[in-house]
């Protein structure tokens, strides 16, 4: 486990069953934020430890199972400056460790899905020169709840082991190793994220085959979360305030922080289309993988989302646009600015 509690990757169980993901590197001490992912369900098509599961589709399912069983966790968080579900660590009956979960494939090997996780952890690491240590493994592997056609999903934590990641993924994708997703892929995570996310299917389609954080691997589809770091960022030291929410139109400036989990855009021009009056944002960030590599360098691009101010020990630092943490949100290329 990461020094200080569970990070971005890790995931969450209580006692009566329900599976949480933990997300993000900000949290309070001695909790996690974190959303449900897994609930036991006697129809669902998932099993393990005894029982049935069910995967919640949407933002939406999920927090209204929040709202309706998990309600004495739903609390106003006064550095995040917002209402976030944050489950206490004393209340998990376990804690499921992206790292320690790959050691122990390494250790036990295995065939399917495991099999597939551990042939492209062997590439990924061989071309990057990382170490084991910074690579995991998520998704319903991490909790033992993987189905026939579950994906293969990795994370990497370090920022420096994920630009090296990057750059195999790079050379992976252009030696065949890795193929983007097909047309019949595509059209299934378009249907599965439209429930939440607003999308243009010309661009969607123009645009998500070029992703090297998903993909085929041996016919099986993957995707990959590059975390800046294991550990928790310090409690405090940076404060958040909601402003609103907000939508705009703005020219991408510097995309070198889009493939992390978050993922971070420099924005300028910025167009307030709707939202509180105020300071304009100069950044777009999410922890949502859909918006990793999404925009590019001189594009124009229009997104809605939560408008935030930033503070530092010094004042304010920057306000930014945090997109995909309630249904709605948005984050669409319109192309090169008129």
């Amino acid at each position: 486990m990461a020094a200080e509690g569970p990070v971005e990757g890790f995931m969450i169980q209580l006692p009566a069953g329900h599976i949480f993901e933990v997300k993000g590197l900000i949290h309070p001490p001695g909790r996690a934020l974190a959303y449900p992912r897994y609930v036991p369900d006697p129809r669902g098509d998932r099993a393990g430890g005894g029982l049935r599961f069910r995967k919640l589709s949407g933002w939406e399912e999920r927090m209204a199972l929040v709202e309706a069983d998990f309600g004495r966790y739903v609390v106003f968080d006064p550095v995040l400056g917002d209402v976030f579900c944050e489950i206490p660590l004393a209340d998990a009956s376990h804690v499921f460790d992206p790292v320690g979960k790959l050691a122990e494939l390494e250790e036990e090997g295995g065939d399917g899905l495991a099999g597939l996780v551990l042939e492209m952890v062997d590439e990924v690491a061989d071309r990057a020169s990382v170490s084991r240590g910074e690579l995991g493994v998520s998704g319903s592997l991490l909790v033992g709840l993987e189905g026939p056609s579950s994906d293969i999903d990795i994370v990497v934590y370090g920022r420096e082991a994920c630009l090296e990641v990057y750059r195999a993924l790079r050379s992976m994708r252009e030696e065949g190793e890795t193929r983007p997703l097909g047309p019949e892929e595509l059209m299934a995570i378009y249907e599965a994220r439209s429930a939440d996310t607003p999308y243009d299917l010309r661009t969607f389609l123009a645009r998500e085959p070029g992703k090297l954080l998903q993909g085929l691997f041996r016919g099986r589809a993957y995707s990959i979360r590059l975390i800046p770091s294991r550990a928790r960022e310090p409690y405090g030291l940076l404060r958040f305030r909601a402003l609103g929410t907000s939508t705009i139109r703005a020219t991408v400036e510097d995309a070198s922080e889009s493939i992390f989990t978050p993922c971070r855009y420099r924005i300028s021009e910025v167009e307030v289309l709707s939202g509180p009056p105020g300071p304009k944002p100069t950044a777009l960030s999410s922890f949502r993988l859909r918006f990793c590599e999404h925009a590019r360098v001189g594009e124009l691009v229009e997104a809605r989302g939560k408008l935030e101010a930033v503070y530092g020990p010094g004042g304010l630092l920057e306000v930014r646009l945090l997109v995909g943490g309630r249904k709605g949100d948005y984050i669409w290329p319109l192309g090169p600015p008129p």
